[in-house]
């Protein structure tokens, strides 16, 4: 069962491989690796293979801002009774422990968290890249 929520179509195939929503096969974001944080939010502005618009609109993406927020409410919940069952209630162990894996997980948050905004919006199309979209920009360029 598992095996068939992570082939190619389905939404969670699109989110975990930060893959285009549209046809799967392009990349949401320029550099794969989430920790070079220079280019942490760098997306095409179109699918390279289909032509999506990963750019929709000006704030398109406040709303994974939500997505990452509930993401990171339930690390912080999941962390605290773990730190709980070792600590009690001591708010050190807490807080330290917080920021370090709410730090270190921060890219990986902010990417996912876009990756599932837009897979919200978009639904895949098996022959997307035999119809791809055609931009005004990417006329002007091949004239």
């Amino acid at each position: 069962m598992s095996f068939l929520l992570l082939k190619k179509g389905s939404k969670l195939y699109s989110i975990l491989k930060l893959k285009c929503p549209r046809c799967q096969e392009g990349d949401l974001f320029d550099v794969k690796n989430p920790y070079r944080l220079r280019y942490l939010d760098k997306m095409p502005h179109y699918c390279p293979k289909c032509g999506e618009d990963f750019r929709r609109e000006v704030g398109f993406y406040y709303g994974a801002m939500m997505i990452s927020h509930g993401s990171t409410t339930v690390i912080a919940v999941i962390v605290h009774f773990t730190v709980f069952h070792f600590y009690g209630w001591a708010i050190a162990p807490n807080i330290i422990s917080l920021l370090i894996i709410l730090n270190g997980l921060f890219p990986v948050i902010f990417r996912s968290s876009r990756a599932i905004w837009i897979n919200i919006f978009s639904k895949y199309d098996p022959h997307a890249i035999e119809n791809k979209i055609f931009h005004k920009e990417e006329m002007e360029i091949k004239k």
